[in-house]
């Protein structure tokens, strides 16, 4: 029994190896195949979601993000196709065309699910109060180990107070949607593309903290661009809305910072030079090293 579970443990600790190693040696731009979603039976009546759309909608977002080689949204029949064809390739060399018009096998697999779009009802005194809640996730897997590279998941809630129209569900699901789905993307722009944000800036305004760790592969001795960014407000979903629809822009670089240490979702950082100017919320992106 003993034996059997040191062996199980070894086995473990190889994929998880093997994962963690892909996760840090992924092209700069890689490519990447968007299944349709799957929607979640707790979807309530008032939301219908459309699995292609929605999987359309995440590719748009990831595209934004200008650093992936190619994105391509596949059905399951096309994902099948796709993972026979490597399957059956040791060296990468395709004599068929490629399926969801694809220049070359993608690096990953994107598996998104729309796991809940649901709605509460509390009395409050003489109105009824609604919240709603929409919850997004994703899985990456590899195309030729099916390691799982990526998984997360998103919450976005949202207060109204009930009408003879129920406040406008429909609306108010899109909108949240939208959000869930634009959150997602950035999580997945932060691990694939080592891109995140400025946690916070120390008093010293020479150290700073950002949102990327040891699961996006970053390491002591990286270093980033810290840049401004620009928001173009969408419209929102209410004043309560946790938070709006915002397409972001990065802007030129203000800094460079060097990481010195690394946690599992954080690490800490040095600004080289003054640095002036650099605030939390403020983008930072991976600088490939020479």
């Amino acid at each position: 029994m003993q034996k059997f579970l040191s062996t199980m443990l070894a086995t473990a600790f190889v994929v998880l190896a093997t994962a963690t190693m892909k996760a840090q040696t992924l092209p700069e731009s890689p490519t990447l195949g968007v299944r349709y979603f799957r929607l979640s039976s707790a979807a309530d009546a008032e939301y219908k979601g459309d699995a292609k759309a929605l999987a359309s909608s995440l590719r748009i977002a990831l595209d934004n993000s200008k650093g992936f080689k190619q994105i391509v949204t596949l059905d399951d029949d096309q994902v099948e196709q796709l993972t026979k064809l490597i399957a059956d390739s040791k060296k990468g060399a395709f004599n068929r065309q490629l399926p969801g018009n694809l220049a070359e096998p993608p690096d990953a697999y994107v598996f998104p699910e729309l796991l809940r779009a649901g709605a509460v009802e509390r009395d409050q005194f003489a109105r009824i109060e609604i919240t709603y809640t929409v919850e997004l996730g994703a899985s990456a897997v590899d195309p030729v180990t099916r390691a799982i590279l990526f998984s997360d998941k998103v919450t976005i809630s949202e207060k109204r107070f009930k009408t003879d129209t129920r406040g406008g569900a429909k609306n108010v699901y899109e909108d949240l949607v939208s959000k869930a789905v634009d959150r997602l993307s950035a999580k997945l722009a932060a691990f694939f593309l080592k891109r995140g944000r400025v946690l916070r800036v120390a008093e010293d305004n020479q150290t700073i903290y950002i949102n990327l760790g040891t699961r996006h592969g970053i390491k002591a001795g990286d270093r980033f661009t810290v840049h401004k960014v620009e928001r173009e407000g969408a419209q929102s979903a209410g004043d309560t809305a946790e938070e709006e629809g915002l397409a972001e822009f990065d802007l030129d670089s203000k800094a460079t910072v060097e990481i010195t240490e690394v946690r599992e979702n954080a690490a800490k950082a040095k600004i080289n030079g003054t640095g002036k100017g650099v605030q939390k919320g403020d983008a930072v992106r991976w600088v490939k090293p020479q």
